[in-house]
């Protein structure tokens, strides 16, 4: 029996790397795939703040390498000394918990770099601006879906062979059920738990039928990946 995990091929890899060390049977099964964007900064910065691993290459593009890089996890901050940054403040797997830590680096009135796949003003960027911060979000990497799911997935799935799917953004999630419904193996999901990173997408999957559906304890890789394991390992015993 095997658990998928949805992430971006490369992400996906590393989630099953780490599962596999723990005897879970992982397997990647992305539903989209990640295109850099061209890059033009017309400012200098006081910090940068980086919530994705993906959009660590703008380093590349900022002069003083010393400024502060707020690195929402420990992968997101290894690409962004990589790619040169001296001053990394890492934080917990989680937005809001970086964009406190902001707070107690950087001064008000403070311009932040936030590279992003959207310019949505989101409430981690209400916060932010809320205490007086200039944020220029720039779109710095795109997600866009795949054309279909992968062979590995859909065998899986057509020999009911899937224990667990985890989810770690509602936008991934939406473009794996479609890819889901594409190729006709929706009917297949019945008996397979979900585990989301947030609310939303719960209520999504919820909202589909799905009945097996859980919510991680944190809004984090890590807590997903932790109640993965769990689910999985009780559900070999019981098998």
């Amino acid at each position: 029996m095997f658990l998928l995990t949805t992430r971006p091929i490369d992400d996906a890899l590393s989630d099953c790397k780490l599962l596999n060390r723990k005897n879970i049977n992982a397997v990647a099964s992305p539903s989209m795939k990640i295109f850099q964007n061209s890059i033009k900064l017309n400012s200098t910065y006081d910090g940068i703040f980086l919530t994705s691993r993906h959009a660590a290459h703008v380093i590349k593009f900022i002069e003083d390498k010393k400024t502060p890089v707020f690195c929402v996890g420990s992968s997101t901050a290894k690409l962004a000394r990589m790619y040169g940054a001296e001053n990394l403040i890492v934080g917990k797997s989680d937005a809001l918990f970086l964009a406190n830590k902001v707070k107690c680096y950087l001064p008000k009135n403070s311009k932040i770099l936030w590279p992003s796949n959207n310019t949505l003003k989101d409430s981690i960027y209400i916060d932010l601006e809320n205490n007086v911060y200039n944020v220029d979000k720039k779109q710095t990497y795109s997600a866009l879906p795949l054309k279909e799911l992968d062979i590995n997935s859909t065998n899986l799935i057509l020999n009911k062979q899937v224990l667990i799917v985890l989810f770690f953004s509602f936008k991934s999630t939406e473009m794996w059920i479609e890819l889901i419904n594409k190729a006709n193996l929706f009917k297949f999901l019945n008996n397979v738990n979900f585990i989301g990173i947030n609310e939303k997408i719960v209520n999504y999957l919820c909202d589909l039928s799905l009945n097996k559906v859980l919510l991680s304890r944190r809004k984090r890789r890590e807590s997903v990946l932790s109640l993965g394991m769990k689910v999985f390992n009780n559900m070999e015993k019981s098998l």
